[in-house]
């Protein structure tokens, strides 16, 4: 993907929502990374947004107005690219402990208000950890 220092188009839709204006958030839009404050973006993160990018399938201004109405389809879509994040980190830590800390903070920033606290942070945890009985639990299905 490529990384671009701007914001992303429909941004003021997305700040409008998200409230992310001077704020260290990139944006994957297809196969682009925007990222508006040069924040640094780590190879999990990449993991993440690749995610997202390829899930938009081309058709990202479709996504992005879904995701941005949508709060279902915005969980749906933030699980994958959390867990592929963590999934990054651990294929290059085999540490326990350094495993567990960076759970904590992928599924604390999922359960955020970033994302609107969609999910409660045990849920977010099993979401990432693919628990999906549990995750259900936590979304009110089970």
């Amino acid at each position: 993907m490529k990384i671009v220092i701007a914001r992303p188009p429909l941004w003021k839709e997305i700040d409008a929502e998200f409230h992310v204006a001077g704020q260290p958030v990139i944006f994957a839009w297809d196969d682009t990374i925007y990222n508006p404050e040069d924040a640094d973006i780590s190879l999990d993160l990449m993991a993440h947004e690749k995610v997202h990018g390829w899930r938009q399938r081309g058709e990202p201004t479709i996504w992005w107005r879904r995701y941005i109405a949508d709060p279902n389809f915005r969980l749906a879509e933030e699980i994958p690219a959390h867990r592929a994040e963590y999934q990054a980190f651990c294929r290059r830590n085999i540490d326990r402990n350094a495993r567990a800390r960076f759970l904590n903070a992928v599924a604390g920033r999922l359960c955020s208000p970033l994302y609107g606290k969609m999910i409660s942070m045990s849920g977010a945890r099993d979401a990432i950890l693919h628990k999906p009985t549990t995750l259900a639990l936590s979304l009110g299905q089970g």
